[in-house]
């Protein structure tokens, strides 16, 4: 048995608060994922559907009060959902590359196919000059190698067919060689070579901005490729290969790190949705107000208002599931408890209630229930009393908390002692009748 007790009380109320929040944040970073993934062309309906699942599942563990278990999965999944879309988006970049890479061999191949087509007054059909044609100006046309290899047999009749000694010696000087050569030889030897290192970095580059950049400035970017392309110096071209390959990393590392910026506020305001407060409403407009032009310095700022009115309406709602479980608990017990009783405690920081069965005392409850940590003690309501009862009155006063603590546990709550002295160690606290008076008026002006 104790006297006066520092004790720290968690309600069901806060931690279903916080459990809510978790599952906001992670609504929010689905749909984060969701958006990242289709945009790139790396996600399926099949495993939308199956993220979905998941947070089904999440949710059920609040309906089998498995809170801890719910705190700790959701930021699990949430960083899950996170590196997946990374993985995503090197993927759809290698993709890119790839193809960006077979665009330029093709067209290096089709320039020069064409040049030696042309120069030897070869006549190439109609349909594959057109196909050709695409192939060299950059576009991705199905099938390129193969049209390239048709092509090709322009220039290398087959074994097959009955051809001249004269045409034989033309087909070998057109291949540069004194022996037939095949397709692939012939692209191997005929692709391009200069600045195969600068043009793979630009490739990469390029793609990365496929990736996180908005179609308008990836298309202005591949436009500026298309003019240093055309550079006939080739240290000039080389200079301005640099420049371009750094401002296309500064676009990109700069988009990246707006999105993850974005994505985080957004998470946040996500906590804020349910809020009603004026200020809550008035931050939630200005984030989704939000967009590329908004500077990092205008989000981080409007992040850290939002956490702080996270953190306030989290406060202010734990506060007040503290004082109403405290207040019913007391209530069962056969303490006084009226309907003033909460604002008087929120406004002084502490209220006294009094036990009919023990005329004279009461319990005095002290603390901010914005804080966890609460101070409860047995108390005398006026000097003028047979002090000899004191130890007494501590001692039921301590079966009360006992009591208290079951009722609390019943609704999912816990009350655990951090400190307490031992009964008669401290003489008990006197509260004068004025100072109880002040919750009936408090009452009194709830109801006028």
């Amino acid at each position: 048995m104790s006297g006066p007790k520092v004790v720290r009380i968690v309600t069901r109320e806060e931690v279903l608060a916080i459990c809510e929040a978790h599952l906001h944040r992670l609504d929010q970073a689905i749909a984060a994922w969701t958006a990242s993934g289709q945009r790139i062309r790396e996600l399926s309906a099949e495993e939308i559907a199956a993220t979905h699942e998941r947070r089904k599942a999440l949710t059920a563990l609040i309906t089998n009060d498995a809170f801890m278990e719910l705190q700790k999965k959701v930021p699990d999944e949430i960083a899950f959902l996170k590196a997946d879309v990374a993985r995503r988006q090197r993927a759809a970049i290698e993709k890119a590359e790839q193809a960006a890479k077979r665009r330029r061999q093709g067209r290096d191949s089709a320039t020069t196919l064409m040049g030696a087509l042309k120069s030897k007054g070869i006549v190439v059909p109609q349909e594959l000059a057109l196909k050709l044609d695409l192939i060299a100006s950059g576009e991705d046309v199905a099938n390129a190698d193969t049209l390239l290899a048709q092509g090709f047999s322009l220039l290398v009749p087959e074994s097959s067919q009955t051809i001249s000694e004269a045409q034989q010696k033309l087909a070998s000087s057109l291949l540069g060689k004194d022996t037939a050569q095949d397709f692939s030889e012939w692209k191997a030897t005929n692709i391009s070579r200069s600045n195969n290192l600068l043009y793979d970095r630009v490739d990469r580059q390029v793609s990365e901005a496929q990736v996180f950049l908005e179609d308008a400035d990836v298309a202005t970017f591949a436009a500026k490729l298309r003019s240093i392309e055309t550079e006939a110096n080739e240290q000039r071209r080389n200079l301005l290969l640099d420049s371009l390959i750094l401002d296309l990393s500064i676009a990109v590392d700069a988009t990246r790190a707006h999105r993850s910026a974005i994505e985080e506020l957004q998470q946040l305001a996500a906590e804020i949705s349910a809020n009603t407060s004026a200020e809550a409403m008035a931050l939630f407009t200005r984030i989704e107000q939000c967009g590329p032009a908004t500077s990092l310095q205008a989000i981080a700022q409007l992040a850290e208002e939002c956490k702080k009115v996270v953190e306030q309406e989290q406060q202010r709602q734990a506060a007040h599931a503290r004082r109403d479980a405290i207040l019913k608990g007391f209530a069962r017990l056969g303490y006084e408890v009226n309907d003033g009783m909460e604002t008087a405690w929120a406004r002084d920081g502490r209220v006294v209630l009094k036990n009919p069965a023990l005329p004279g005392y009461g319990v005095e409850i002290g603390g901010q229930a914005k804080s966890s940590r609460l101070q409860v003690r047995a108390v005398a309501l006026s000097a003028n009393r047979d002090v000899a009862r004191d130890k007494g009155v501590e001692m039921l006063w301590c079966g009360d908390f006992g009591r208290l603590q079951e009722f609390l546990v019943a609704e999912g709550d816990s009350l655990l002692i951090e400190r307490a002295t031992g009964v008669g160690e401290i003489p008990l606290k006197v509260i004068g009748d004025a100072e109880t008076e002040a919750v009936s008026v408090e009452k009194q002006r709830s109801l006028s």
